[in-house]
C-alpha cells in the first residue's frame, strides 16, 4: 500500500500513520517527523517533543485502549532501516484479542516486542483499522 494511504492524521511537526503490519499487534501506528533534515532522537526540538509526548503519544493510546483494549504501550525510535526521525507506537496485549474475524496473539506479552511472526493482513482490514483510529482520535 502506498504511504499515504494509511496516513491517519497530520500533526503540525509529525504525520501519523498506520503500520502496515498489523499482526500480531492491532493498532500498530508510527509518526513520522515532518523536517525532511530530522534523522536522530537528539535532532528534535522543543515543539516536536511538546507535540509528539503532549498529543499525539497520548491522543494514539487513549484510540488504541478504547478501541482494541490494549493492556499498555510501547514507544520505539531505532532509525537503523529508516534514516528519518520518527516513532514506533506499539499496543501490547496481555491476552489474545478477536477483531475483523482475525485473533491477535501478543507472542511475549511482558518483553521485547521484536522479534515476532508478521502475519499478513488484507488491505481492506488495514483500511477499516485506519478509520476506526481516525474516528476516536477526533
Amino acid at each position: 500500500m502506498d504511504y499515504d494511504e494509511l496516513k491517519i492524521k497530520e500533526y503540525k511537526y509529525w504525520d501519523l500513520f498506520l503500520n502496515e503490519k498489523q499482526y500480531p499487534y492491532i493498532g500498530r501506528c508510527y509518526t513520522s517527523s515532518k523536517r525532511a533534515e530530522a534523522d536522530l532522537v537528539i535532532d528534535m526540538n522543543e515543539e516536536e517533543v511538546e507535540e509528539l509526548f503532549f498529543h499525539i503519544i497520548p491522543q494514539w493510546n487513549n484510540a488504541v485502549k478504547k478501541l482494541f483494549n490494549c493492556s499498555r504501550l510501547n514507544v520505539s525510535c531505532l532509525g537503523n532501516f529508516w534514516n528519518h526521525l520518527h516513532w514506533h507506537l506499539i499496543p501490547r496485549y496481555n491476552s489474545p484479542r478477536e477483531f475483523y474475524g482475525i485473533k491477535f496473539i501478543d507472542p511475549n506479552p511482558k518483553g521485547n516486542y521484536s522479534p515476532y511472526d508478521k502475519g499478513e493482513i488484507k488491505e481492506d482490514i488495514l483500511l477499516k483499522i485506519k478509520e476506526d483510529i481516525i474516528r476516536e482520535l477526533k
